[in-house]
């Protein structure tokens, strides 16, 4: 509730300051949570000089990446070396009457550490059945990347250029923020994202039994 407030009163304040620059930096804390469409109406409606400054202009390019990888979109590929440097694609795990949920995480990332028991309640449970992960680590130390994966039982597919945020695919999916999610059918179209604790399963088990 508290969080829900605190958007409210950044939003009203940004509504306020749409003339200015600090309406667009307002903006930015905001859009985690939007969809592109959404993000791109809002930045319509500041003044023109501020929609054509540079902050202006990454906020539009972010938003257009977020519609491009929105529910109801095809998914973009993916290549990046796993462990032992062999470059993995996304589009070789894809395919019909699977499910590919694609990962976006980190060993420093409490959240996501926090996520690890349902990923593997999930992938142990479904991974038979047409259940996969693609996990896209953002860490930028190879043995913190490794270890967690080693220590933690993480046993699906794990890709990384140990380069944390600086990657084509934190761009193609507009990540801002990690633990993100992206549940791809056997069709290649996204049919939900960030499923987090218990929905990821009950997801999953919904899907599978259709």
């Amino acid at each position: 509730a508290i969080a829900d407030e605190m958007k409210g009163t950044i939003a009203e304040a940004m509504d306020a300051n749409l003339d200015n620059y600090f309406g667009l930096y307002l903006l930015t804390s905001l859009m985690n949570e939007w969809n592109g469409d959404a993000i791109i109406a809002k930045l319509d409606q500041f003044s023109p000089a501020v929609r054509e400054t540079k902050l202006a202009g990454e906020i539009r390019e972010h938003a257009e990446a977020k519609k491009n990888t929105d529910v109801g979109s095809k998914y973009v590929d993916i290549i990046l070396p796993d462990a032992e440097g062999n470059e993995i694609a996304l589009s070789s795990v894809v395919g019909e009457g699977k499910y590919v949920l694609l990962d976006f995480w980190a060993s420093w990332c409490g959240p996501c550490m926090g996520e690890v028991p349902h990923l593997k309640k999930t992938y142990d449970e479904f991974r038979k059945k047409g259940f996969e992960i693609y996990g896209v680590s953002f860490d930028e130390d190879r043995g913190d990347w490794l270890g967690a994966v080693e220590q933690n039982g993480m046993n699906w597919l794990h890709v990384s250029e140990v380069k944390g945020f600086d990657n084509q695919a934190a761009k193609d999916y507009a990540i801002q923020g990690i633990p993100s999610n992206f549940l791809i059918d056997g069709q290649g179209t996204i049919v939900a994202k960030n499923l987090r604790g218990e929905a990821l399963y009950e997801k999953i088990s919904e899907l599978l039994a259709q």
